[in-house]
């Protein structure tokens, strides 16, 4: 049995914290403090969890931070 007593918001709970938050089924929304929790189009009422803070940096999708950075070549000599 957990021992976890937290429950995590649902469709329709008051957003406490901006950030970025997922439901049961994975997708993302960023949600404001004061917003409510949207409902999901395919599973109707949902859980979310807190994934990360809204003034974090922005999320990398095409992951350009694993790049390696391009050497600057100098056609001058």
């Amino acid at each position: 049995m957990s021992k976890d007593k937290r429950m995590d918001p649902m469709t329709g709970d008051t957003v406490e914290t901006d950030g970025i938050y997922a439901n049961e089924s994975g997708q993302e929304i960023t949600l404001k403090r004061g917003d409510e929790f949207p409902a999901d189009p395919v599973l109707g009422r949902t859980t979310y969890e807190l994934q990360g803070f809204a003034d974090e940096a922005e999320i990398d999708h095409d992951q350009s931070e694993l790049n390696p950075m391009r050497k600057r070549v100098d056609a001058r000599t």
